[in-house]
């Protein structure tokens, strides 16, 4: 199972880290120059909870958002245990 909020479908992304130096033209500088870009991963903020679905209880990952709108009773026939 992987890490996937099971009602948002949010999960992991891969971004870019961009370093650079120099200082900014606004600033009075020549402009600032990209010196590395390097791949990283921003992880989506999921909690492992449980839910009962049609009757039926299942433990799984569910972002902070999906929790927040399942306090509001915005996903029918799901509910917290």
């Amino acid at each position: 199972m992987s890490r996937e909020c099971y009602l948002t479908g949010k999960k992991n992304k891969v971004v870019n880290s961009v370093i650079r130096r120099g200082k900014a033209r606004a600033d009075g500088g020549v402009g600032r120059k990209v010196t590395g870009v390097t791949k990283r991963t921003q992880r989506a903020n999921l909690h492992k909870k449980t839910i009962r679905e049609k009757g039926q209880v299942k433990s799984v990952w569910l972002s902070t958002n999906a929790l927040r709108t399942l306090a509001k009773g915005g996903f029918p026939g799901v509910e917290l245990v």
